[in-house]
């Protein structure tokens, strides 16, 4: 006797298939819509945050070379300064704090280092993915820009590494002014970065504070 031929099986296997391929497309959907939502939260932050930035009054004081201010809490999110890298086309709000939301949204002033415009080290962080991806053509040599509504401060690029998430000390207090980018590294790594990716930043020579004014 002749196999009678079945069916069902392979129509069950061909059910299932495109279930699956549904079950793919809602889950890309989804994840475009949250990448979205994301980029399009950051992009209204960082223009609300400029105009923020533009709005205050410029007070025609310098603080550098000066001590630094006693730290005062600034509530997170807060509008401090706009960074800028021309080589690399890099230009981002400063933002007070690095939580994963403010860094969300912008780089991070971390706390309890020196403020933009103050002296000592002035640390900010950035996620790798986003608005500090362009670190990755770093230079040594290269200009950053630091401005607050009170000054334009000239840094330029002296060092960059690779360093442990608990080598800290990168970003502990300096006796001269410095900046210290800080982001995960590698920066096409897939998952949670093991090291960091360390940018140091002195004075340019070329720089001089603006007069002060009674």
């Amino acid at each position: 006797m002749r196999d009678t031929y079945h069916p069902a099986p392979a129509r069950r296997s061909s059910r299932l298939l495109t279930w699956i391929a549904y079950l793919f497309v809602i889950a890309g959907g989804a994840a475009l819509g949250w990448c979205a939502a994301v980029l399009t939260d950051s992009y209204i932050t960082q223009r609300l945050a400029r105009e923020k930035l533009e709005s205050k009054p410029s007070t025609g004081i310098s603080t550098l070379p000066s001590v630094p201010k006693p730290h005062l809490f600034v509530e997170p999110g807060t509008p401090l300064a706009e960074l800028s890298i021309p080589r690399l086309g890099l230009s981002t709000v400063v933002l007070e704090g690095s939580d994963e939301h403010t860094l969300r949204n912008g780089v991070g002033h971390i706390e309890y280092t020196s403020f933009p415009g103050e002296s000592g080290n002035v640390a900010i962080a950035g996620h790798r993915d986003s608005f500090f991806r362009p670190l990755r053509n770093i230079q040594v040599g290269d200009d950053i820009m630091l401005e607050t509504p009170g000054e334009r401060v000239h840094y330029r690029v002296s060092s960059f590494r690779v360093v442990d998430p608990s080598e800290v000390s990168v970003v502990h207090p300096t006796p001269s002014p410095t900046l210290t980018l800080v982001t995960c590294y590698p920066f096409y790594f897939v998952g949670s970065a093991p090291n960091r990716f360390i940018v140091q930043a002195s004075l340019a020579q070329n720089w001089s504070p603006p007069p002060r004014t009674n």
